[in-house]
């Protein structure tokens, strides 16, 4: 198992070392404080982490191609109302129409021989 011996270096910064074995790390350590007169030491073992990867899809448009939408002048309250209110009107229109075009047709339902009825081979 891997260990790291965090201590701060001649310039005051943070330093660290890697050593293969626990007795190494201890060496250093040992050297730190008798030699150098460090006392602000640390150790730490170093254990692998499970990694996953995932793939990530991230969309881009570039920027070349982004319509620029033109500046419109300001429209007055009264015919900001009224054109949602004319196209949910027309749409309510054109479902009616629809549903004129398609008209539904009785199901045929027929007598078995023990009385029941059924709706046919579709039922079962």
């Amino acid at each position: 198992m891997e260990h790291a011996v965090f201590y701060p270096g001649p310039d005051g910064a943070p330093a660290f070392r890697r050593f293969a074995s626990l007795e190494e790390a201890v060496g250093l350590v040992e050297h730190l404080r008798n030699v150098e007169g460090v006392e602000d030491v640390s150790v730490q073992m170093l254990t692998p982490v499970p990694l996953a990867f995932r793939a990530y899809y991230r969309v881009e448009m570039p920027a070349a191609e982004v319509p620029v939408v033109p500046e419109q002048a300001v429209v007055p309250d009264q015919a900001v109302v009224a054109e949602p209110v004319e196209a949910a009107a027309e749409m309510v229109g054109e479902m009616a129409e629809m549903a004129e075009i398609a008209p539904v047709e009785p199901v045929a339902v027929e007598a078995s021989a023990n009385g029941k009825h059924s709706l046919g081979f579709f039922s079962h």
